[in-house]
């Protein structure tokens, strides 16, 4: 049987590794994963979630780390391919047309993204964009 820690210590490497390729360092204003503190506050809301729901995500993240590079022909685990390595699995996952790697991919953008998007930062960046209304 897996090691319940084994599979957690998969899931927090490949939970680092997902953001750091969905929300990468820039030069162009937009927060990153460090200035959102993105690891941190998906494992915060993790340990909110009900036992199950909770389980099912960090499979996720442990898959990502896993299958994710595999799916997309790469053998190694998400975390140790190179930054720009990662962020070209994860659109090969979304972009797939294997039904269970576009999943994949998109589970990982949609989850990571609820807590993006509700950053102070990420708000702020966003309300700075966005073009002005019109009354």
């Amino acid at each position: 049987m897996l090691s319940v820690r084994w599979v957690a210590a998969l899931s927090w490497q490949g939970l680092a590794a997902t953001v750091e390729a969905l929300y990468p360092e820039n030069d162009l204003g937009v927060p990153d994963h460090r200035e959102t503190e993105l690891d941190a506050r998906i494992r915060g809301y993790l340990e909110l979630l009900p036992a199950r729901q909770r389980a099912l995500l960090v499979l996720l993240f442990a898959a990502a780390e896993l299958a994710g590079p595999l799916l997309v022909g790469r053998f190694s685990r998400l975390s140790r391919l190179p930054p720009d390595a990662r962020v070209a699995v994860v659109r090969s996952l979304r972009s797939s047309s294997l039904g269970v790697s576009r999943l994949l991919g998109d589970a990982l953008k949609a989850t990571t993204t609820l807590l993006y998007a509700s950053h102070p930062a990420t708000l702020e960046y966003l309300e700075r964009a966005a073009p002005p209304r019109s009354a």
